[in-house]
């Protein structure tokens, strides 16, 4: 399935769809920290405020999810941002609605929920086809 017939819900929440062009392991996962030495708890709904970029991204979803970006507001608002590979070349994908945690995980809107733990200044997403570390943007 070709990237951009994939909505960025699903690519946000870790969704099966990824571009028809694979690209190595080396030139498209992001990594900036060790993010398997943080200390890693179960996440509540005070550590989503702010902004969030990405800083690791592994599993199925990075055949095509280059960066991600998040907004998340107290009153349960979101805002996406993601640049994907496209068989056309890179392109932003954004995406606005509401977001909640439950004992399921995190839901945003109607997709299915993501694992979610929490670092300082870090939020792990986990869904079915793979794992997105964002970290807080300072001074948002």
């Amino acid at each position: 399935m070709r990237s951009e017939s994939c909505g960025l819900a699903l690519l946000l929440a870790l969704g099966g769809c990824y571009a028809s062009n694979v690209v190595a392991r080396a030139d498209r996962a992001v990594a900036v920290t060790d993010v398997a030495q943080l200390p890693w708890r179960a996440a509540t709904a005070a550590d989503f405020t702010g902004l969030f970029e990405s800083v690791s991204i592994e599993g199925e979803v990075a055949l095509a999810l280059r960066r991600v970006w998040y907004l998340f507001e107290d009153g349960g608002r979101y805002a996406g941002a993601a640049l994907v590979d496209t068989d056309a070349g890179p392109a932003f994908q954004t995406l606005a609605g509401n977001w909640r945690l439950g004992d399921d995980g995190l839901r945003l809107d109607a997709a299915a929920p993501a694992t979610v733990a929490a670092a300082p200044e870090h939020l792990r997403l986990q869904g079915s086809t793979g794992v997105v570390v964002l970290r807080r943007v300072p001074q948002w």
